[in-house]
């Protein structure tokens, strides 16, 4: 359907007069006539009168009139939304993160997202890091915040943040607690907390207990702030990320000296993906975050 014959159609019935309706629209007199001959043409239908007093509509006209000026209303609606989408004015965002990087920065960077854009309506899924790769291949988020797998995506864009290592976490009663160093068998006979196997911590922690022949008994948990919790009870210690831990004044930590447990923070987006007013502020927001850790 030809919205610019509508268009003029509906102002020549507003108008009654070709003259004006052409002066309204910008238009030479021939075209308004040209497009309410061809409106004609395409119904085949008769769509005016014409008298001394301008233009009146017939039957036919009046029903038409009726429906043009309604998708009119319409498509003004329509352009008005895109207008508005694209400049953030409406619209979604979708977000996804690890959860390391879901409980360090994301309540921070959705806040700031919102006071920009507030009537967008932005969501975090909180997934492991291949869960949030494997989202952002099929485009079913936009953007994520991971801790690197040790695989990367040939269809994904990953900007490195910072850097985080994991760290041997424990309370400040447990016997651990103001030993100057530690040596990795003395875990042999400790109860250790992990994430889930299927995190990217999970991941890094299973790969060095068995690079470095350690035998002990683990558990596996979903929630970060689960293991947090257990560690206050002072039985048993976890290999979790350092920055996460931290400012917990009620636990401590040791470091070991292998570079086998520090890894990247990830911002990973599909290399296809339109870049939205939203996704661009977001994205600097990241930026600024990364440039102040580093």
């Amino acid at each position: 359907m030809n919205t610019q014959k509508l268009h003029v159609f509906i102002s020549l019935v507003e108008t009654k007069k070709m003259t004006d309706t052409a002066n309204l629209l910008g238009l030479s007199t021939p075209t308004v006539s040209f497009h309410i001959k061809s409106l004609e043409d395409d119904y085949g239908i008769k769509l005016f009168r014409t008298n001394a007093g301008g233009y009146r509509l017939t039957d036919a006209g009046e029903m038409l009139y009726h429906y043009a000026k309604q998708l009119s209303q319409i498509n003004d609606a329509l352009e008005k939304s895109v207008e508005d989408y694209k400049n953030g004015e409406n619209g979604s965002i979708k977000l996804g993160a690890s959860g390391v990087p879901a409980q360090l920065f994301m309540p921070e960077l959705i806040h700031q997202l919102a006071e920009r854009y507030p009537r967008i309506k932005v969501s975090l899924d909180v997934k492991t890091a291949p869960e949030i790769e494997r989202r952002l291949l099929f485009q079913e988020l936009d953007c994520g915040l991971v801790m690197e797998t040790g695989n990367k995506e040939p269809d994904l864009v990953y900007e490195p943040i910072t850097s985080d290592k994991i760290v041997l976490a424990f309370s400040k009663t447990h016997p651990f607690a103001g030993k100057d160093g530690l040596g990795e068998s003395d875990l042999s006979d400790q109860t250790l907390l992990v994430h889930r196997l299927s995190s990217s911590t999970g991941h890094f922690s299973k790969s060095w207990l068995k690079e470095q022949k350690l035998q002990t008994e683990m558990i596996q948990l979903d929630s970060v702030s689960t293991i947090i919790k257990m560690l206050s009870y002072g039985k048993a210690v976890a290999l979790i990320s350092k920055r996460l831990i931290e400012k917990e004044d009620h636990l401590a930590y040791i470091e070991f000296q292998n570079q086998d447990l520090e890894r990247q923070i990830h911002f990973v987006y599909h290399r296809n993906l339109w870049i939205s007013d939203p996704f661009r502020y977001f994205q600097e927001l990241v930026l600024e975050l990364m440039e102040g850790m580093n």
